[in-house]
């Protein structure tokens, strides 16, 4: 009996422990679990609004024809559809980054006068340059996009965007006004569209000055080529631009020849009702008249931030530099390893262009990935960087 009651002791001793074992387990994993849940990035959100003034004209164009027998057919249109149209007319010639090139120059000329840190910095810089031009070359990176990475990686954040913005967060396709004439000074003239097409048998001729534009009380006359070449001077890709798209002194369209190019004027007043496109030759002449509605919308965008790391492991030895393609085309470069997006556009697949510079050893890394945020994990995108130089 007394063997019994010992040995039922220890059991009962031992099956304590194990219950106390089990009890320091349980308490261990549930500390570990409160601490990994409070370590988890927690994902940032910030609700934007965005005021703008959403012009419209009715009709949408006009055509006539005039007494020369020409067929004229004029459209408002808003400047920034342009942006695409420029980016790809100046890179057809192969010297679209002449002021990119310029500007890398002149500081490789000074950079004798840096320390070694800066040298070092520059040096990395310049092979990431290499490397982007290289796989641009190749296929491997759009023209767009490879340009977009070298003037922020060049020129710095001023050339970044957090993705709050409403030119990012637009549905439209959104492309920079890098050669696009109609922009100076980052504000966009109004545009018209003028399609000229002769339905006689001689060659007849159109000049700018037979156009002029008429708002409320106001009459306004077409930009000359004198005042892009004056105001553009520091840029030559738009000048060539401007002689591509703008309205010439006089324009001569052969029998048959449809011919489309633009008139500009400074930014016409949205609130006038009425707007008229004259033309006149000699003494005849044709009225293009549109109404012109203008709403102010105001849009609520609720956004999320996507953080952006090496899938092995960020380091503040190297610099990071991201673009974010959309599917319509929209595209920008970050400031920072992140951005915000709007949570109605989770499920889009969008790509993401990664280029990682060694800030001392100038070596360069490149990741391309495509994805939907709304895969991720607490809005962190992991990718894979690979060493090429």
């Amino acid at each position: 009996m007394a063997f019994l009651f010992s040995y039922a002791i220890r059991y009962n001793q031992k099956t304590l422990n194990i219950l106390n074992m089990k009890f320091r387990l349980f308490k261990y994993l549930l500390i570990l679990s409160i601490f990994t849940w409070s370590c988890t990035p927690k994902i940032i959100t910030k609700t934007v609004n965005h005021s703008y003034n959403n012009l419209g004209f009715e009709p949408d164009l006009e055509t006539k024809k005039t007494a020369e027998g020409l067929l004229l057919t004029i459209k408002p249109i808003d400047a920034k559809f342009l942006n695409r149209e420029a980016f790809d007319a100046a890179t057809r010639d192969g010297n679209y980054e002449k002021e990119l090139t310029l500007a890398i120059e002149q500081e490789k000329n000074q950079m004798n006068e840096l320390n070694k840190s800066e040298r070092d910095w520059m040096q990395g810089k310049l092979n990431a340059i290499d490397v982007i031009t290289k796989f641009v070359n190749e296929g491997e990176i759009p023209e767009e996009i490879g340009y977009s990475l070298k003037t922020r990686i060049w020129f710095g954040p001023e050339f970044g965007r957090d993705g709050s913005e409403i030119s990012s967060l637009s549905e439209a396709e959104d492309f920079n006004a890098y050669f696009n004439p109609f922009n100076l000074n980052n504000k966009y003239l109004s545009v018209f569209k003028v399609t000229t097409e002769n339905k006689g048998t001689e060659i007849a001729k159109v000049k700018i000055d037979d156009f002029q534009i008429v708002s409320g009380e106001e009459q306004l006359y077409p930009l000359k080529m004198n005042y892009f070449e004056e105001n553009l001077s520091e840029a030559p890709e738009k000048v060539k631009n401007a002689y591509r798209f703008n309205m010439p002194e006089e324009l001569v369209v052969t029998p048959s020849q449809k011919i489309t190019k633009y008139l500009a004027i400074p930014a016409i007043n949205p609130n006038k009702k009425s707007l008229k496109v004259q033309y006149i030759n000699n003494k005849s002449f044709s009225d293009f008249e549109f109404i012109m509605n203008n709403k102010s919308v105001t849009k609520t965008y609720e956004l999320e931030i996507v953080r952006l790391v090496s899938a092995s492991g960020s380091s503040s030895y190297i610099a990071y530099f991201y673009a974010i393609r959309y599917p319509n085309g929209q595209l920008f470069t970050t400031i920072k390893p992140e951005f915000f997006i709007d949570k109605n556009r989770k499920r889009e697949r969008i790509d993401i262009y990664g280029i990682a510079i060694g800030i001392s050893s100038g070596r360069v890394y490149f990741s391309k990935q495509e994805l939907a945020v709304s895969e991720l994990i607490n809005n962190v995108a992991k990718l894979d960087f690979k060493e090429i130089k």
